[in-house]
C-alpha cells in the first residue's frame, strides 16, 4: 500500500504515525492550515475549540485513531471540505455535522455507527448531512415545546427565560427555514413555527395579565 505523503507547504501539517495520544498545543495555535494528517495515532478525542481554532481547514484526516466522537462545534465551520473519519470507534455522528456546508467527501469506513442507521448511510453523504439537520431540528423543538409546556405555563418566567425562549424561537424558524430551502422533499415546517408563536403569544398574554393583578385597585 502506497503511503501518502505531504507536499511541503506553509498551509500543510502531516503529524501522521507519531503515536499521538492528542494533538498538540502548537498545532492549535496554526491557525492557518487548510490541511492536517493526523493519520495512524493513537489520540481519543478533539478539543472542543478544535474547530473554531482551526477555522480554514478544508482537509483533515484522522483515520486509524481511537475517536469515539467529534465536538459539536464542527458545525460552525464553514470551510471543511473533506473528513476522513475511517477506522475510529466512533458510534455516533453529531446533529452538527450537518450543517458543515462545505462538506464534500466523508470517509466512515470501519467505524461501528448506529446514528445514522445503516440505509441513511448507503444513500450517501446528501441523506447523511439531510438526517443530521433533521435530527438537529428535532431536538431543537423538543427543548422549547418542553420549554412551552412546564415552564412558560407555570407563570413562573422571569426576564432571562423569557430571553432564553425567544432566543429559542429565533434559532429554531432559521434552521426551519433553511431546512425547507435546502431539501426541497415537500415537507413543511408550519406546525412547529405556529406552535412557537402561539407558545410566546401565551407568554405575552400571561405577563400582561400578571401585570393587571398587580396593579392597585382604582
Amino acid at each position: 500500500m502506497s503511503e501518502l505523503h505531504c507536499e511541503e507547504e506553509e498551509d500543510v501539517l502531516c503529524l501522521s504515525r507519531r503515536a499521538l495520544r492528542s494533538i498538540p498545543a502548537s498545532v492549535l495555535h496554526t491557525t492557518h492550515l487548510k490541511s492536517l494528517y493526523l493519520e495512524g495515532n493513537e489520540i481519543s478525542s478533539l478539543p472542543e475549540r478544535f474547530f473554531s481554532r482551526m477555522s480554514s481547514l478544508v482537509w483533515l484526516d484522522v483515520r486509524n485513531n481511537r475517536l469515539s466522537g467529534l465536538p459539536a462545534a464542527i458545525g460552525q465551520h464553514r470551510c471543511l471540505k473533506t473528513l476522513l473519519l475511517e477506522g475510529n470507534p466512533i458510534s455516533a455522528l453529531p446533529p452538527e455535522l450537518g450543517h458543515v456546508i462545505t462538506l464534500k467527501a466523508l470517509s466512515l469506513r470501519k467505524c461501528p455507527l448506529v446514528f445514522p442507521p445503516q440505509d441513511v448511510l448507503d444513500r450517501g453523504l446528501p441523506s447523511i448531512l439531510h438526517y443530521l439537520r433533521s435530527s438537529a431540528l428535532t431536538d431543537e423543538s423538543a427543548a422549547v415545546e418542553k420549554l412551552c409546556l412546564s415552564e412558560l405555563e407555570q407563570c413562573e418566567e422571569d426576564e432571562t427565560e423569557i430571553l432564553r425562549f425567544e432566543e429559542l424561537r429565533r434559532r429554531m424558524i432559521q434552521v426551519e427555514r433553511a431546512e425547507l430551502g435546502s431539501a426541497g422533499d415537500g415537507g413543511t415546517g408550519t406546525p412547529r413555527a405556529d406552535l412557537i408563536s402561539s407558545c410566546f403569544i401565551r407568554l405575552n398574554i400571561v405577563s400582561a395579565l400578571d401585570d393587571v393583578q398587580r396593579s392597585p385597585a382604582v
